[in-house]
Protein backbone atom coordinates (compact mmCIF):
# COMPACT_ATOMS: atom_id res chain seq x y z
CA UNK A 1 0.00 0.00 0.00
CA UNK A 2 1.24 3.48 -0.87
CA UNK A 3 0.83 6.07 1.60
CA UNK A 4 1.16 9.63 0.46
CA UNK A 5 -0.33 12.52 2.35
CA UNK A 6 -1.87 15.19 0.01
CA UNK A 7 -3.06 18.42 1.52
CA UNK A 8 -6.77 19.20 0.83
CA UNK A 9 -7.36 22.12 -0.77
CA UNK A 10 -8.41 25.09 1.87
CA UNK A 11 -12.69 25.92 1.58
CA UNK A 12 -13.73 28.98 0.68
CA UNK A 13 -17.17 30.63 0.76
CA UNK A 14 -18.72 34.04 0.82
CA UNK A 15 -21.29 34.48 3.90
CA UNK A 16 -23.33 36.98 5.20
CA UNK A 17 -24.46 37.65 8.83
CA UNK A 18 -27.89 40.11 9.00
CA UNK A 19 -30.87 40.05 10.60
CA UNK A 20 -32.48 39.40 7.08
CA UNK A 21 -30.79 37.95 3.86
CA UNK A 22 -29.08 39.75 1.72
CA UNK A 23 -27.59 38.65 -1.56
CA UNK A 24 -23.82 37.76 -1.62
CA UNK A 25 -21.35 38.12 -4.71
CA UNK A 26 -20.81 35.44 -7.01
CA UNK A 27 -18.25 34.87 -9.73
CA UNK A 28 -20.99 37.67 -11.72
CA UNK A 29 -19.55 41.49 -11.23
CA UNK A 30 -23.18 42.61 -11.48
CA UNK A 31 -24.17 40.39 -8.21
CA UNK A 32 -21.01 41.36 -6.62
CA UNK A 33 -21.70 44.85 -7.01
CA UNK A 34 -25.14 44.50 -6.13
CA UNK A 35 -24.49 42.88 -3.13
CA UNK A 36 -22.22 45.42 -2.21
CA UNK A 37 -24.67 48.09 -2.81
CA UNK A 38 -27.37 46.29 -0.51
CA UNK A 39 -25.25 46.45 2.43
CA UNK A 40 -26.31 48.26 5.42
CA UNK A 41 -25.46 49.50 8.57
CA UNK A 42 -25.68 46.26 11.01
CA UNK A 43 -25.08 44.03 8.47
CA UNK A 44 -21.70 41.73 8.20
CA UNK A 45 -21.26 40.46 5.02
CA UNK A 46 -18.60 37.21 4.53
CA UNK A 47 -16.79 36.96 1.42
CA UNK A 48 -15.31 34.38 -0.06
CA UNK A 49 -14.21 32.55 -3.44
CA UNK A 50 -12.59 29.15 -4.14
CA UNK A 51 -9.52 30.26 -6.35
CA UNK A 52 -8.91 28.25 -9.96
CA UNK A 53 -11.69 25.71 -9.25
CA UNK A 54 -13.27 24.70 -12.73
CA UNK A 55 -17.51 25.15 -13.86
CA UNK A 56 -18.16 21.51 -12.47
CA UNK A 57 -21.23 21.05 -10.81
CA UNK A 58 -20.18 20.09 -7.85
CA UNK A 59 -21.14 19.97 -4.40
CA UNK A 60 -19.00 21.49 -1.52
CA UNK A 61 -17.55 17.56 -0.13
CA UNK A 62 -16.73 16.91 -3.71
CA UNK A 63 -13.94 17.34 -4.96
CA UNK A 64 -11.82 16.90 -8.25
CA UNK A 65 -9.12 15.18 -6.64
CA UNK A 66 -5.77 13.15 -8.38
CA UNK A 67 -3.83 10.94 -6.45
CA UNK A 68 -0.34 12.92 -5.79
CA UNK A 69 -1.87 16.07 -6.38
CA UNK A 70 -5.05 18.38 -4.24
CA UNK A 71 -8.28 18.26 -4.03
CA UNK A 72 -10.55 21.20 -5.05
CA UNK A 73 -13.72 21.45 -2.61
CA UNK A 74 -16.77 22.72 -2.45
CA UNK A 75 -19.69 23.60 -0.25
CA UNK A 76 -23.02 21.61 -0.63
CA UNK A 77 -26.37 23.65 -0.03
CA UNK A 78 -27.47 21.88 3.30
CA UNK A 79 -24.04 23.24 4.92
CA UNK A 80 -24.20 26.10 7.53
CA UNK A 81 -21.26 27.67 9.40
CA UNK A 82 -20.83 29.20 13.24
CA UNK A 83 -19.80 32.77 13.29
CA UNK A 84 -18.20 34.58 16.38
CA UNK A 85 -19.81 38.18 17.44
CA UNK A 86 -18.21 40.89 19.05
CA UNK A 87 -19.15 39.76 22.19
CA UNK A 88 -18.13 36.43 21.40
CA UNK A 89 -20.58 34.39 21.22
CA UNK A 90 -21.37 32.06 18.25
CA UNK A 91 -24.22 32.06 16.09
CA UNK A 92 -25.50 29.59 13.72
CA UNK A 93 -25.65 30.85 10.43
CA UNK A 94 -29.23 29.38 7.76
CA UNK A 95 -28.24 27.27 5.19
CA UNK A 96 -25.90 28.14 2.48
CA UNK A 97 -27.26 29.81 -0.42
CA UNK A 98 -25.47 28.56 -3.54
CA UNK A 99 -26.16 31.38 -6.19
CA UNK A 100 -23.38 30.04 -8.82
CA UNK A 101 -25.13 25.79 -9.90
CA UNK A 102 -21.69 25.19 -12.18
CA UNK A 103 -19.64 26.68 -9.46
CA UNK A 104 -20.37 25.95 -5.71
CA UNK A 105 -17.36 27.27 -4.28
CA UNK A 106 -19.52 30.55 -3.35
CA UNK A 107 -22.32 30.51 -0.83
CA UNK A 108 -24.14 32.80 1.30
CA UNK A 109 -24.34 32.27 5.16
CA UNK A 110 -27.13 34.60 7.37
CA UNK A 111 -27.30 34.67 11.20
CA UNK A 112 -30.12 36.63 12.19
CA UNK A 113 -28.76 37.57 15.59
CA UNK A 114 -25.58 38.91 16.62
CA UNK A 115 -23.60 42.22 16.19
CA UNK A 116 -20.30 42.32 13.56
CA UNK A 117 -17.90 45.34 13.75
CA UNK A 118 -15.04 44.05 15.14
CA UNK A 119 -11.90 42.90 13.24
CA UNK A 120 -10.93 39.20 12.81
CA UNK A 121 -13.96 37.22 13.56
CA UNK A 122 -14.17 33.17 14.31
CA UNK A 123 -15.71 31.16 11.45
CA UNK A 124 -16.43 27.73 12.63
CA UNK A 125 -17.66 24.78 10.81
CA UNK A 126 -18.96 21.33 12.45
CA UNK A 127 -20.13 19.35 9.67
CA UNK A 128 -23.49 19.50 7.59
CA UNK A 129 -25.58 18.16 10.58
CA UNK A 130 -23.70 20.13 13.61
CA UNK A 131 -25.41 22.07 16.33
CA UNK A 132 -22.49 23.18 18.18
CA UNK A 133 -19.97 25.46 17.45
CA UNK A 134 -17.56 23.15 20.34
CA UNK A 135 -18.75 19.66 19.44
CA UNK A 136 -17.95 17.39 16.12
CA UNK A 137 -18.75 13.93 15.66
CA UNK A 138 -16.88 11.90 13.42
CA UNK A 139 -19.10 8.88 12.41
CA UNK A 140 -18.44 5.70 13.07
CA UNK A 141 -20.54 4.01 10.02
CA UNK A 142 -20.16 5.98 7.00
CA UNK A 143 -21.87 5.44 3.24
CA UNK A 144 -20.42 6.59 -0.44
CA UNK A 145 -22.99 6.06 -2.76
CA UNK A 146 -20.65 6.80 -5.96
CA UNK A 147 -17.46 6.32 -6.37
CA UNK A 148 -14.97 9.19 -6.07
CA UNK A 149 -17.97 11.24 -4.02
CA UNK A 150 -17.13 13.29 -1.28
CA UNK A 151 -20.55 14.34 -0.54
CA UNK A 152 -20.82 11.99 2.31
CA UNK A 153 -17.67 14.23 3.98
CA UNK A 154 -20.19 16.71 5.71
CA UNK A 155 -22.16 13.93 7.72
CA UNK A 156 -19.06 12.49 8.64
CA UNK A 157 -17.56 14.30 10.63
CA UNK A 158 -15.63 16.57 8.24
CA UNK A 159 -15.00 20.49 10.04
CA UNK A 160 -13.03 23.45 9.89
CA UNK A 161 -12.03 26.68 11.45
CA UNK A 162 -10.96 30.09 9.74
CA UNK A 163 -10.51 33.52 10.74
CA UNK A 164 -12.53 35.76 8.83
CA UNK A 165 -10.79 38.80 8.36
CA UNK A 166 -12.24 42.63 7.74
CA UNK A 167 -14.23 44.97 10.08
CA UNK A 168 -17.42 47.27 10.12
CA UNK A 169 -19.60 44.49 8.34
CA UNK A 170 -16.80 43.38 5.96
CA UNK A 171 -15.49 39.84 6.19
CA UNK A 172 -13.74 37.38 3.94
CA UNK A 173 -12.45 34.00 5.42
CA UNK A 174 -10.85 30.71 4.11
CA UNK A 175 -11.49 27.66 6.35
CA UNK A 176 -9.10 25.32 7.25
CA UNK A 177 -9.75 21.35 7.40
CA UNK A 178 -9.28 19.94 10.65
CA UNK A 179 -10.01 16.65 10.15
CA UNK A 180 -8.02 13.95 8.27
CA UNK A 181 -9.00 12.02 5.23
CA UNK A 182 -8.67 8.64 3.87
CA UNK A 183 -8.76 7.88 0.17
CA UNK A 184 -9.31 4.45 -0.61
CA UNK A 185 -8.22 2.91 -4.42
CA UNK A 186 -8.22 -0.56 -4.11
CA UNK A 187 -7.76 -2.72 -7.62
CA UNK A 188 -7.90 -6.50 -9.05
CA UNK A 189 -5.39 -7.82 -11.17
CA UNK A 190 -7.27 -11.21 -11.99
CA UNK A 191 -9.27 -9.79 -15.55
CA UNK A 192 -11.37 -12.40 -15.27
CA UNK A 193 -12.14 -11.95 -11.96
CA UNK A 194 -12.42 -8.04 -11.50
CA UNK A 195 -15.46 -7.47 -13.60
CA UNK A 196 -17.20 -10.18 -11.36
CA UNK A 197 -16.75 -8.52 -7.64
CA UNK A 198 -18.01 -5.79 -6.13
CA UNK A 199 -16.63 -4.03 -3.17
CA UNK A 200 -19.42 -3.74 -0.99
CA UNK A 201 -17.19 -1.86 2.40
CA UNK A 202 -14.26 -1.11 4.35
CA UNK A 203 -13.72 -1.06 7.70
CA UNK A 204 -10.77 0.26 9.29
CA UNK A 205 -9.74 -0.92 12.86
CA UNK A 206 -6.86 1.14 14.55
CA UNK A 207 -5.02 1.10 17.74
CA UNK A 208 -6.94 3.84 19.24
CA UNK A 209 -9.89 6.11 18.67
CA UNK A 210 -10.61 7.42 15.50
CA UNK A 211 -14.07 8.00 15.50
CA UNK A 212 -16.66 9.31 18.03
CA UNK A 213 -17.93 12.75 19.68
CA UNK A 214 -15.09 15.29 20.19
CA UNK A 215 -14.85 18.74 21.66
CA UNK A 216 -13.86 21.16 18.88
CA UNK A 217 -13.87 24.86 21.66
CA UNK A 218 -9.93 24.96 20.92
CA UNK A 219 -10.59 24.62 17.22
CA UNK A 220 -8.97 21.08 16.88
CA UNK A 221 -9.86 17.56 17.45
CA UNK A 222 -10.05 16.52 21.02
CA UNK A 223 -11.52 13.74 23.47
CA UNK A 224 -14.21 14.68 25.53
CA UNK A 225 -14.22 12.85 29.04
CA UNK A 226 -17.25 11.04 29.75
CA UNK A 227 -17.34 10.06 26.31
CA UNK A 228 -17.45 6.62 24.27
CA UNK A 229 -15.15 6.34 21.40
CA UNK A 230 -14.97 3.80 18.84
CA UNK A 231 -11.57 1.99 17.42
CA UNK A 232 -13.04 1.71 13.92
CA UNK A 233 -14.89 2.84 10.95
CA UNK A 234 -16.95 1.18 8.15
CA UNK A 235 -17.59 2.67 5.20
CA UNK A 236 -20.29 1.37 3.02
CA UNK A 237 -20.10 1.11 -0.62
CA UNK A 238 -22.77 0.30 -3.20
CA UNK A 239 -21.20 -2.15 -5.03
CA UNK A 240 -18.23 -0.25 -6.52
CA UNK A 241 -16.40 -2.19 -9.67
CA UNK A 242 -13.12 -3.73 -8.75
CA UNK A 243 -13.05 -4.16 -12.48
CA UNK A 244 -9.35 -2.83 -12.87
CA UNK A 245 -5.82 -3.32 -12.66
CA UNK A 246 -4.34 0.24 -11.41
CA UNK A 247 -5.41 2.34 -8.96
CA UNK A 248 -8.56 4.46 -10.66
CA UNK A 249 -10.28 7.14 -8.50
CA UNK A 250 -13.09 6.91 -10.90
CA UNK A 251 -13.71 3.38 -10.82
CA UNK A 252 -13.63 3.01 -6.85
CA UNK A 253 -12.15 5.89 -4.84
CA UNK A 254 -13.71 5.54 -1.70
CA UNK A 255 -13.66 8.40 1.17
CA UNK A 256 -13.32 7.97 5.13
CA UNK A 257 -13.49 10.85 7.80
CA UNK A 258 -11.24 9.84 10.72
CA UNK A 259 -9.91 11.88 13.85
CA UNK A 260 -6.32 13.27 13.59
CA UNK A 261 -3.20 10.96 14.83
CA UNK A 262 -0.79 8.40 14.39
CA UNK A 263 -2.21 4.33 13.38
CA UNK A 264 -1.58 1.10 13.27
CA UNK A 265 -4.45 -0.03 10.95
CA UNK A 266 -5.97 -3.14 9.94
CA UNK A 267 -8.57 -2.62 7.16
CA UNK A 268 -11.03 -5.19 6.09
CA UNK A 269 -12.06 -4.68 2.80
CA UNK A 270 -15.26 -6.99 1.68
CA UNK A 271 -15.89 -7.88 -1.60
CA UNK A 272 -19.06 -9.79 -3.21
CA UNK A 273 -19.29 -11.45 -6.32
CA UNK A 274 -23.41 -11.52 -7.45
CA UNK A 275 -23.32 -14.29 -9.42
CA UNK A 276 -22.18 -16.81 -7.26
CA UNK A 277 -23.43 -14.70 -4.12
CA UNK A 278 -20.48 -15.12 -2.28
CA UNK A 279 -18.93 -12.52 0.24
CA UNK A 280 -15.45 -12.04 1.90
CA UNK A 281 -13.29 -10.01 3.75
CA UNK A 282 -9.63 -9.13 2.48
CA UNK A 283 -7.40 -8.02 5.34
CA UNK A 284 -4.35 -5.55 4.94
CA UNK A 285 -2.55 -3.68 7.48
CA UNK A 286 -0.60 -0.65 8.13
CA UNK A 287 1.71 0.29 10.36
CA UNK A 288 2.75 3.64 12.03
CA UNK A 289 0.30 5.65 9.45
CA UNK A 290 0.17 9.72 9.81
CA UNK A 291 -3.19 11.38 9.26
CA UNK A 292 -2.86 15.05 9.47
CA UNK A 293 -5.19 17.77 10.22
CA UNK A 294 -6.60 18.57 6.68
CA UNK A 295 -5.28 15.70 4.49
CA UNK A 296 -6.00 13.00 2.30
CA UNK A 297 -4.17 9.64 2.87
CA UNK A 298 -3.97 7.31 -0.18
CA UNK A 299 -4.02 3.81 0.51
CA UNK A 300 -3.98 1.61 -2.31
CA UNK A 301 -4.44 -2.06 -2.11
CA UNK A 302 -4.48 -5.06 -4.07
CA UNK A 303 -7.80 -7.67 -3.80
CA UNK A 304 -6.92 -10.45 -5.54
CA UNK A 305 -7.40 -14.14 -3.62
CA UNK A 306 -5.83 -16.87 -4.80
CA UNK A 307 -7.11 -18.17 -8.10
CA UNK A 308 -7.11 -21.94 -8.66
CA UNK A 309 -6.85 -23.46 -12.04
CA UNK A 310 -9.86 -24.81 -13.57
CA UNK A 311 -7.85 -26.97 -16.19
CA UNK A 312 -7.01 -29.87 -13.44
CA UNK A 313 -10.41 -31.57 -13.96
CA UNK A 314 -9.96 -35.29 -15.13
CA UNK A 315 -12.00 -38.39 -15.91
CA UNK A 316 -9.71 -41.00 -13.47
CA UNK A 317 -6.18 -41.17 -15.37
CA UNK A 318 -7.13 -39.67 -18.61
CA UNK A 319 -4.30 -38.74 -21.04
CA UNK A 320 -6.26 -35.08 -21.54
CA UNK A 321 -7.76 -32.89 -18.97
CA UNK A 322 -11.65 -32.99 -19.11
CA UNK A 323 -12.47 -29.93 -20.88
CA UNK A 324 -9.02 -29.98 -23.11
CA UNK A 325 -10.07 -27.99 -26.42
CA UNK A 326 -13.35 -26.24 -24.43
CA UNK A 327 -11.97 -24.24 -21.91
CA UNK A 328 -13.62 -21.92 -19.95
CA UNK A 329 -11.31 -18.48 -20.68
CA UNK A 330 -12.40 -18.94 -24.23
CA UNK A 331 -15.60 -17.31 -23.23
CA UNK A 332 -17.65 -19.71 -25.28
CA UNK A 333 -21.09 -20.64 -23.35
CA UNK A 334 -21.25 -23.79 -24.30
CA UNK A 335 -18.36 -24.97 -23.33
CA UNK A 336 -16.56 -25.34 -19.91
CA UNK A 337 -19.57 -24.68 -17.64
CA UNK A 338 -18.42 -21.90 -14.75
CA UNK A 339 -21.17 -21.88 -12.74
CA UNK A 340 -22.91 -24.82 -10.50
CA UNK A 341 -25.76 -26.49 -11.88
CA UNK A 342 -24.50 -25.38 -15.87
CA UNK A 343 -24.45 -28.34 -18.65
CA UNK A 344 -22.27 -28.84 -22.05
CA UNK A 345 -21.91 -31.44 -24.24
CA UNK A 346 -18.47 -31.41 -24.70
CA UNK A 347 -17.69 -33.66 -21.98
CA UNK A 348 -16.08 -36.74 -22.97
CA UNK A 349 -18.03 -39.54 -23.23
CA UNK A 350 -16.17 -42.76 -25.50
CA UNK A 351 -12.60 -44.37 -24.86
CA UNK A 352 -11.55 -42.87 -28.52
CA UNK A 353 -11.19 -39.36 -27.00
CA UNK A 354 -8.08 -38.66 -25.11
CA UNK A 355 -10.47 -37.21 -22.52
CA UNK A 356 -11.88 -40.37 -21.59
CA UNK A 357 -10.48 -42.58 -18.10
CA UNK A 358 -8.21 -45.52 -17.89
CA UNK A 359 -10.56 -48.20 -19.21
CA UNK A 360 -7.84 -50.98 -17.76
CA UNK A 361 -9.55 -52.79 -15.13
CA UNK A 362 -7.56 -54.97 -12.57
CA UNK A 363 -8.82 -56.69 -9.49
CA UNK A 364 -6.57 -56.17 -7.19
CA UNK A 365 -3.99 -53.33 -6.93
CA UNK A 366 -3.49 -51.47 -10.50
CA UNK A 367 -1.56 -47.75 -10.59
CA UNK A 368 -2.48 -45.08 -12.56
CA UNK A 369 0.26 -44.57 -15.68
CA UNK A 370 -0.93 -41.41 -17.02
CA UNK A 371 -2.62 -38.27 -15.69
CA UNK A 372 -2.96 -39.42 -12.18
CA UNK A 373 1.08 -40.81 -11.42
CA UNK A 374 1.22 -37.18 -9.73
CA UNK A 375 -1.27 -37.89 -7.44
CA UNK A 376 -1.29 -39.74 -4.14
CA UNK A 377 -1.98 -43.26 -3.75
CA UNK A 378 -4.74 -44.67 -1.84
CA UNK A 379 -2.68 -45.06 1.23
CA UNK A 380 -1.24 -41.50 1.47
CA UNK A 381 -4.64 -39.70 1.35
CA UNK A 382 -5.54 -42.21 4.28
CA UNK A 383 -3.10 -40.70 6.40
CA UNK A 384 -4.70 -36.77 5.08
CA UNK A 385 -7.71 -37.91 6.13
CA UNK A 386 -7.02 -39.38 9.37
CA UNK A 387 -3.63 -37.79 10.81
CA UNK A 388 -3.52 -35.15 8.97
CA UNK A 389 -5.72 -32.88 11.31
CA UNK A 390 -8.37 -31.64 8.82
CA UNK A 391 -9.90 -27.87 9.34
CA UNK A 392 -12.52 -26.91 7.70
CA UNK A 393 -12.16 -23.05 6.55
CA UNK A 394 -15.57 -21.67 5.74
CA UNK A 395 -14.09 -17.93 4.91
CA UNK A 396 -11.14 -18.66 3.20
CA UNK A 397 -11.67 -16.80 -0.51
CA UNK A 398 -10.46 -17.71 -3.86
CA UNK A 399 -11.39 -17.84 -7.30
CA UNK A 400 -11.77 -20.19 -9.91
CA UNK A 401 -12.94 -19.43 -13.61
CA UNK A 402 -13.50 -15.84 -13.11
CA UNK A 403 -15.52 -15.84 -9.85
CA UNK A 404 -15.15 -15.92 -6.11
CA UNK A 405 -15.61 -18.71 -3.59
CA UNK A 406 -14.68 -19.71 -0.35
CA UNK A 407 -14.34 -22.90 1.39
CA UNK A 408 -11.51 -25.97 1.83
CA UNK A 409 -10.24 -27.55 3.79
CA UNK A 410 -6.60 -27.60 5.50
CA UNK A 411 -4.28 -30.17 5.93
CA UNK A 412 -0.79 -31.18 7.80
CA UNK A 413 2.12 -31.28 5.21
CA UNK A 414 3.25 -35.44 4.65
CA UNK A 415 6.62 -34.23 6.82
CA UNK A 416 4.12 -33.42 9.66
CA UNK A 417 2.36 -36.21 9.93
CA UNK A 418 4.00 -38.83 12.26
CA UNK A 419 4.53 -42.49 10.55
CA UNK A 420 3.55 -41.18 7.12
CA UNK A 421 4.01 -44.44 4.45
CA UNK A 422 3.12 -44.79 0.91
CA UNK A 423 3.41 -48.54 1.70
CA UNK A 424 0.62 -48.66 4.42
CA UNK A 425 -2.51 -46.68 5.30
CA UNK A 426 -2.99 -44.76 8.43
CA UNK A 427 -3.21 -48.43 10.31
CA UNK A 428 0.25 -48.84 10.04
CA UNK A 429 -0.17 -52.57 8.41
CA UNK A 430 -2.83 -52.54 5.71
CA UNK A 431 -2.33 -51.79 2.00
CA UNK A 432 -5.45 -50.22 0.51
CA UNK A 433 -3.73 -50.63 -2.82
CA UNK A 434 -4.79 -54.46 -2.30
CA UNK A 435 -7.14 -54.56 0.29
CA UNK A 436 -9.54 -51.53 -0.10
CA UNK A 437 -11.65 -49.55 2.40
CA UNK A 438 -12.84 -46.61 2.76
CA UNK A 439 -12.03 -44.16 5.90
CA UNK A 440 -13.72 -41.11 7.21
CA UNK A 441 -13.24 -38.38 9.43
CA UNK A 442 -14.60 -35.21 10.85
CA UNK A 443 -12.99 -32.33 10.64
CA UNK A 444 -12.45 -29.25 12.86
CA UNK A 445 -14.02 -26.22 11.68
CA UNK A 446 -12.11 -23.07 11.32
CA UNK A 447 -8.20 -22.30 9.76
CA UNK A 448 -5.42 -23.56 11.97
CA UNK A 449 -3.86 -21.36 14.60
CA UNK A 450 -1.90 -18.84 12.38
CA UNK A 451 1.68 -19.66 14.45
CA UNK A 452 1.74 -23.28 12.95
CA UNK A 453 0.00 -22.75 9.83
CA UNK A 454 2.98 -23.36 7.88
CA UNK A 455 2.85 -27.00 8.83
CA UNK A 456 -0.17 -27.03 6.10
CA UNK A 457 -1.60 -26.78 3.00
CA UNK A 458 -5.27 -25.33 1.76
CA UNK A 459 -7.07 -27.59 -0.79
CA UNK A 460 -10.48 -25.70 -2.26
CA UNK A 461 -13.66 -26.89 -2.38
CA UNK A 462 -13.42 -27.00 -6.53
CA UNK A 463 -16.65 -29.66 -6.71
CA UNK A 464 -16.63 -31.87 -9.67
CA UNK A 465 -18.13 -32.12 -13.29
CA UNK A 466 -20.61 -35.52 -14.01
CA UNK A 467 -22.47 -35.78 -17.32
CA UNK A 468 -20.66 -32.30 -18.29
CA UNK A 469 -22.30 -30.58 -15.51
CA UNK A 470 -20.68 -28.96 -12.86
CA UNK A 471 -21.77 -30.13 -9.12
CA UNK A 472 -20.80 -28.42 -5.41
CA UNK A 473 -18.15 -26.09 -6.17
CA UNK A 474 -17.40 -23.75 -3.14
CA UNK A 475 -19.52 -26.69 -1.24
CA UNK A 476 -17.38 -30.02 -1.84
CA UNK A 477 -13.33 -31.21 -2.89
CA UNK A 478 -13.09 -34.11 -4.55
CA UNK A 479 -9.00 -34.95 -5.20
CA UNK A 480 -8.16 -38.29 -7.34
CA UNK A 481 -5.77 -40.96 -5.92
CA UNK A 482 -3.34 -42.75 -8.35
CA UNK A 483 -5.26 -45.50 -7.15
CA UNK A 484 -8.37 -48.00 -8.21
CA UNK A 485 -10.62 -49.62 -6.17
CA UNK A 486 -9.05 -53.52 -5.57
CA UNK A 487 -12.39 -54.89 -5.52
CA UNK A 488 -14.93 -53.50 -8.65
CA UNK A 489 -12.53 -51.15 -11.12
CA UNK A 490 -13.65 -48.03 -9.44
CA UNK A 491 -10.43 -45.36 -8.69
CA UNK A 492 -9.87 -44.17 -4.39
CA UNK A 493 -10.34 -40.43 -4.16
CA UNK A 494 -10.26 -37.50 -1.12
CA UNK A 495 -13.90 -35.84 -0.39
CA UNK A 496 -14.83 -33.46 1.60
CA UNK A 497 -17.25 -30.93 2.81
CA UNK A 498 -18.21 -28.43 5.85
CA UNK A 499 -18.63 -31.76 8.42
CA UNK A 500 -16.72 -34.90 6.49
CA UNK A 501 -13.78 -35.92 4.85
CA UNK A 502 -13.31 -39.41 3.83
CA UNK A 503 -11.47 -41.74 1.61
CA UNK A 504 -13.84 -43.34 -0.97
CA UNK A 505 -14.34 -44.71 -4.67
CA UNK A 506 -16.24 -43.64 -7.54
CA UNK A 507 -16.57 -44.53 -11.64
CA UNK A 508 -13.82 -43.35 -13.05
CA UNK A 509 -15.88 -41.40 -15.31
CA UNK A 510 -16.45 -38.40 -12.80
CA UNK A 511 -14.07 -35.16 -13.16
CA UNK A 512 -12.24 -34.83 -10.12
CA UNK A 513 -9.26 -32.51 -9.70
CA UNK A 514 -5.89 -34.18 -10.01
CA UNK A 515 -3.11 -32.44 -8.28
CA UNK A 516 0.26 -33.12 -5.98
CA UNK A 517 -0.26 -33.18 -2.36
CA UNK A 518 2.18 -31.13 0.17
Amino acid sequence: MSKSMKQLTQFAACAIAALSVVACSSEDTAQQDNAKQNTTKGVATFDGSQPGNGTRALTRTTATYTLGGDAKVFWSSADKIFVQDDANTFHQSGAANLYNPSNKAKATFSLASGSFTLNNREVRYTGENGTDANTVTIASTQTQTTANDFSHLGTSGDCGTATATGSNGNYTFTLNHKASYLCFVPRCMNTDLGPNIKLTKIKVTANQPIAGKYDFSTGSLAQKAGETYSNTVTLNTSDFSLNTTTSSLATNGAYMVVAPGTYNFTITYTIKDPTTNVEGDIVKTISGYNCQEGKINDITANLTPTNYDANNYYMWDAQQPYWKGYEWYHKNATWQPTIIGNTSNYYPQSGSDNRFYNVNIVYGRYDAVASCVIAPNVNELTWYCMKGDPHWDADQLWTAMGHLYKGGMWLKKHNNIAGFSKEFSYDGSTDFRVNYANCNNVPLQGNPVSSQISQYFFLPALGHYFNGKLYNIGGHGSYWTSSTKSTDGEACYLGFSQYDIGVNSRPRDTGFIVQKFE
